[in-house]
């Protein structure tokens, strides 16, 4: 009889081994930016990151509405997955809607391509290009982005501009610049990795300013 149970103990471990070497996914971060536009709130930009095991895995949602005179002027709804493994790009998607003007984007490795369709038309580039999604400091060092909106190829030219303390919540954060100049502009404030504050110019040159709310 005690043979017997050792014997059951044993394939009762080995079933539940596998299931507890398992690593469990991280909780989602969530990051939710308020949107200004000359100091007024215009939308949110929502970002989801998770993580299982070398994957992540980042979706964000963006709304912006601009009233004027009790009437929208201009409305914007953006929508994206963005994968990575284990440090490297894997594929994109987004589906956008600006003022009325639809865009689809996906990009994907596709063998030692890099296949990028915008709105159905596809390029095949030889390099892997990162989206201008901005949502960590991998922009750093890149000279080109794609647009994730349009799918267009931006050319791009990122400067150090060194410490650079904010003000966030009531409180200073020691933080550093970054400028983004060429096919996209913009200002951009990171806390190590993470962007505190994203500062960019609307075509009617509004200042247009992304702050990290929590």
């Amino acid at each position: 009889m005690l043979k017997i149970f050792s014997l059951l103990l044993s394939f009762f471990f080995l079933a539940i081994e596998p299931a507890m070497a398992q690593t469990p996914p991280e909780p989602v971060m969530r990051r939710v930016f308020d949107i200004t536009r000359n100091g007024n709130k215009i939308g949110t930009d929502i970002i989801e990151i998770e993580k299982n095991g070398d994957t992540t895995t980042i979706k964000s949602t963006t709304h912006i509405s601009v009233v004027i005179m009790f009437v929208e002027a201009y409305h914007y709804e953006h929508a994206a997955v963005e994968t990575w493994n284990a440090g490297q790009f894997v594929s994109y998607s987004s589906h956008t809607n600006d003022n009325g003007k639809k865009h689809a984007v996906t990009a994907m490795l596709v063998g030692d391509k890099f296949n990028l369709t915008a709105d159905g038309k596809l390029q095949e580039l030889p390099q892997v290009v990162f989206p201008d999604s901005l949502w960590n400091n991998d922009f750093v060092g890149q000279t080109q982005l794609f647009d994730t909106a349009t799918g267009k190829i931006l050319s791009i030219k990122v400067q150090d501009m060194g410490p650079d303390p904010i003000v966030r919540q009531g409180t200073t954060i020691q933080t550093e610049r970054y400028k983004i100049s060429g096919d996209l502009k913009r200002d951009i404030w990171l806390d190590g990795d993470v962007p505190l504050r994203i500062k960019l110019l609307g075509s009617d040159h509004s200042k247009i300013v992304s702050d990290l709310r929590r």
